[in-house]
């Protein structure tokens, strides 16, 4: 039962990271408790009963402690949305049509929002379209 319990763990996993829920992911912490009962030689029902019992506390505790420590737009702590709000330095002046600024140490495209941002200044991302910085 022990492969079956790790066989288990593996497809949770991969479909948590298929997946953006965390779901998937407190089922595969639960599963852990099963795994350490198989280890220790105790019967299925056993280790179903813990199986059980880890996934309605990971449900009712691990899971909402994981979401509060995330925010309320856990897509934005990644990729390209990480950089919304970040500040940046004009390297070339930004109008609303052109220019580009630095940020953590990249050089973007970037367009204004309002009005014309001479090179040196710095300015705030208020959004990206595609590969363009629109900063305010």
């Amino acid at each position: 039962m022990t492969v079956m319990w790790l066989i288990i763990i593996g497809v949770l996993v991969v479909i948590e990271l298929l997946t953006y829920g965390l779901y998937f992911a407190a089922l595969a912490v639960a599963a852990i408790v099963p795994l350490v009962l198989s280890l220790l030689g105790f019967d299925l029902w056993v280790q179903s009963l813990g199986f059980l019992g880890a996934v309605i506390a990971s449900l009712v505790y691990v899971r909402p402690l994981i979401k509060k420590l995330q925010g309320d737009k856990p897509e934005q702590m990644t990729n390209v949305s990480a950089l919304i709000g970040k500040p940046a330095e004009v390297i070339e002046e930004i109008s609303q049509f052109a220019g580009s600024a630095k940020i953590k140490g990249e050089t973007w495209r970037a367009r204004s929002i309002t009005g014309t941002k001479a090179a040196g200044a710095k300015v705030v991302v208020d959004s990206i379209d595609g590969t363009t910085l629109i900063v305010r």
